[in-house]
């Protein structure tokens, strides 16, 4: 968060390429709040087997508010937040902090509550009667020992009941190398989906669908599923998006950032199934430099993002109505109340 700013080159990819195809308010449907105070350390092995961890977890309520405003000056952001997903993380400490900055109505903000999968139902109940519209397991949380977790590893069925009892949100990323395209990932989403039919299911990142094979494989399963949604988040390709809206439709496809991740400038690049991140930072995995001059010209992966869904909205002629759709309309409604009237 301390590198972030806008550089006269991101004003000029705001300005002239995003602000036509921007509405006026804009619902990030996946962001991350977490104070550097609920981190605690972290090895140098976990920051070499997770990328990410090095590019940034902490970010304030203060810091997403003024990101926001800097990224968007023209639009009103709405956020779907929840804290860090890390075993470092102090997840009741975290937890506390997203709910009572979602409790705040300047922050235009909604709130997941992030579970561990050991502790009682009965939580899960508390939480969402504390004012949580839903919840977010993720697989790393899955007890240890836990080798290629399945999804009902870290989301047992006692927290699944829970949720459809109160018809709340599911924020789901898929574990398993294979991803969306995974087998068991679909017979397990699907089984969800038909076991506990009153939750609201949005997969996330397209259900790690970074490349577009696994977009293939794995998304026809789910194109007459309509209370199964799937978000932009981290995701930079415009053929996963063209091939998504094609697919399930844009009333199911929700605008995501996953910050503080995407502040990381540069570029992803896809080559069949594997995806390769570039940028210009002294990251101890960025080994694999573009030139000086290529490096001068990158944005943020959250522009980036944008840039890749306003190419798939051209292509599949979904326009900007269509588009207004991902970006705010949907998740607005789904949230239900955080300024829903007008989605």
């Amino acid at each position: 968060m301390n590198r972030f700013e806008i550089r006269p080159h991101d004003a000029d990819i705001y300005r002239k390429e995003l602000t036509a195809w921007l509405p006026d308010k804009i619902f990030d449907a996946h962001v991350h709040v977490c104070l550097s105070e609920h981190i605690g350390p972290i090895s140098e092995e976990r920051f070499k087997e997770n990328w990410a961890l090095e590019v940034g977890i902490a970010q304030s309520w203060e810091q997403l508010a003024s990101v926001n405003q800097a990224l968007f000056p023209d639009q009103a952001v709405y956020s779907l937040a929840f804290g860090a997903v890390f075993r470092e993380v102090d997840i009741a400490a975290n937890n506390a902090y997203v709910l009572a900055g979602a409790a705040k109505s300047s922050n235009k903000a909604a709130a997941l509550y992030v579970t561990i999968p050991e502790e009682p139902a009965s939580l899960v109940a508390q939480a969402l009667d504390r004012g949580f519209i839903g919840i977010k397991p993720y697989p790393e949380l899955a007890p240890e020992g836990s080798t290629g977790p399945s999804i009902f590893d870290f989301l047992p069925h006692e927290h699944l009941g829970v949720l459809d009892e109160r018809a709340g949100l599911l924020m789901l990323h898929l574990p398993r190398a294979g991803r969306l395209a995974d087998q068991d990932n679909i017979r397990e989403l699907l089984e969800i989906n038909d076991r506990y039919p009153q939750i609201k299911i949005v997969v996330a990142h397209v259900g790690r669908s970074f490349c577009l094979p696994t977009a293939q494989r794995g998304l026809p399963y789910f194109a007459d599923r309509p209370s199964i949604y799937f978000d932009t988040s981290a995701n930079l390709n415009d053929e996963v998006f063209e091939y998504t809206i094609s697919t399930v439709g844009s009333d199911r496809i929700l605008y995501g950032t996953d910050l503080p991740i995407t502040l990381m400038r540069g570029v992803r690049e896809h080559v069949g199934e594997t995806y390769i991140n570039y940028t210009d930072e002294p990251f101890s995995w960025n080994t694999n430099r573009k030139p000086p001059e290529v490096e001068a010209n990158y944005t943020f992966y959250l522009y980036e993002e944008l840039r890749a869904l306003i190419r798939a909205a051209q292509a599949t002629g979904i326009g900007k109505d269509g588009l207004k759709k991902i970006l705010w309309s949907n998740a607005a409604k789904l949230t239900g109340g955080v300024d829903a009237s007008e989605a």
